[in-house]
């Protein structure tokens, strides 16, 4: 495992929820990461530590293109549906 260093002061000075910072950056690295096209979802998600429908809703509502085909967007938009009536997307 790899480990990005923060220096206190910046990581002190983010304007997140003390409990919050770091999970919020590892969701936003993730997402930067797809949006650059430098890593694929699948190993993004295992950054930002979530499951598969919840990193790719992620990813479409902040309209980050993932690929795959229209079918496939179709099937993950039905499981997202059906997942978020059973339980919350986390905050990230």
């Amino acid at each position: 495992m790899h480990c990005l260093q923060i220096p206190d002061d910046a990581f002190n000075a983010l304007k997140l929820p003390a409990g919050r910072a770091e999970q919020e950056l590892h969701c936003e690295f993730a997402i930067f990461l797809v949006k650059e096209a430098l890593l694929e979802p699948t190993q993004a998600r295992t950054i930002a530590n979530m499951d598969r429908v919840a990193f790719q809703t992620l990813l479409a509502q902040r309209r980050v293109a993932w690929g795959g085909s229209p079918e496939e967007a179709l099937t993950d938009m039905q499981a997202a549906q059906a997942s978020a009536t059973r339980r919350p997307f986390p905050a990230c």
